[in-house]
């Protein structure tokens, strides 16, 4: 793994075509701007791991199917329900690799809380 510093405003490349730019860096949160061919897939992890949780389901329930999603889900589970938690106060979340209606899409109904 490679580390480098850099400051708000400079670049990192990668090959020829990928420009990874420090957009702001503060108190612990960075944000970076990526330009890339549009060929390119590029995700935040959680929803990465959300779309190889949904292409898993997808795929039929053979044992060793169902232990590799079995793992995904133990190593992520943290990392799921922080995203979940941070989400809109919805009665859904949408997982979709493309935000596309062609695509299968999962839903996960979030629980409500109760009334006492």
């Amino acid at each position: 793994m490679l580390v480098v510093t850099r400051k708000n405003g400079q670049k990192i490349m990668i090959n020829d075509d990928i420009e990874v730019t420090i957009v702001d860096s503060r108190m612990g949160v960075c944000k970076v701007a990526i330009n890339a061919p549009r060929h390119y897939k590029i995700y935040r992890e959680e929803i990465y791991m959300q779309i190889k949780l949904a292409n898993l389901m997808g795929q039929s329930s053979q044992k060793d199917a169902v232990e590799k999603l079995s793992d995904i889900v133990e190593s992520q589970k943290e990392l799921i329900n922080n995203d979940a938690a941070n989400k809109a106060a919805t009665d859904e979340v949408v997982l979709d690799e493309n935000n596309s209606a062609k695509k299968g899409r999962i839903f996960i109904n979030k629980k409500k809380p109760v009334d006492d």
